[in-house]
């Protein structure tokens, strides 16, 4: 029982890592679940078994997606310690969201080949995920602000936007074996705290102006 549970996992995840390549190749409306089968190197039957439809597959991998971010960020946050400033806990959200979208970088490309292209119900579902992951950027850059670590006019929700836009870019042009993740992560976050410590110009809005958060992966 134990063996066929193994064998039965190891299947679904052939299936849902060629749907992430397929999705982000083909995008929601040029991918089939034949293509996926044989992406997969599987007979069409072994899909079904897994998932019932391609509505089924790309809910799937755009769970994965923004999952795997939220948990590794959230995982990040609760080993720093209680003192920690609000640099030290966004330089750390910084680098375990890089590290995510990297590790499951055929799921972020593919979430944003297709998320535009999926069907209502499902992209409302996957928003509301979304959504509560930009919550959780949005309460350490107001922890920060509230600490007087940040420009007093900066306008947060534009800021949390920015940085989430550039961090999701980063998964088009990483090339695994270069630059090591954590130098990348580093400089992103110097760059990002040191503008939004400083005296630069101020926004239009407040900075508990409330902004959707922009495509994750």
């Amino acid at each position: 029982m134990t063996k066929n549970l193994a064998k039965s996992a190891i299947s679904q995840k052939r299936v849902l890592d060629a749907a992430a390549r397929i999705f982000r190749d083909y995008g929601y409306a040029g991918t089939t679940m034949r293509a996926i089968a044989d992406e997969a190197d599987l007979k069409a039957g072994s899909i079904y078994y897994h998932y019932k439809s391609k509505d089924d597959l790309i809910s799937a991998v755009l769970d994965i997606g923004i999952r795997a971010v939220t948990d590794n960020v959230d995982k990040a946050l609760k080993a720093l310690p209680e003192t920690a400033t609000g640099r030290e806990r966004i330089e750390a959200a910084i680098r375990a969201h890089l590290s995510a979208i990297i590790e499951v970088g055929d799921y972020t490309l593919a979430t944003r080949r297709a998320l535009g292209q999926v069907p209502e119900p499902i992209r409302a579902r996957n928003r509301y995920m979304r959504d509560a992951y930009g919550a959780i950027w949005q309460k350490i850059l107001a922890d920060a602000h509230e600490r007087g670590e940040f420009n007093t006019t900066a306008n947060l929700s534009l800021a949390r936007l920015f940085i989430l836009g550039a961090l999701n870019w980063t998964v088009e042009w990483f090339k695994p074996g270069g630059r090591p993740i954590d130098d990348v992560a580093r400089e992103f976050a110097a760059v990002v705290l040191d503008g939004l410590s400083g005296n630069g110009g101020a926004a239009a809005a407040g900075p508990s102006e409330s902004v959707r958060t922009p495509t994750l992966p």
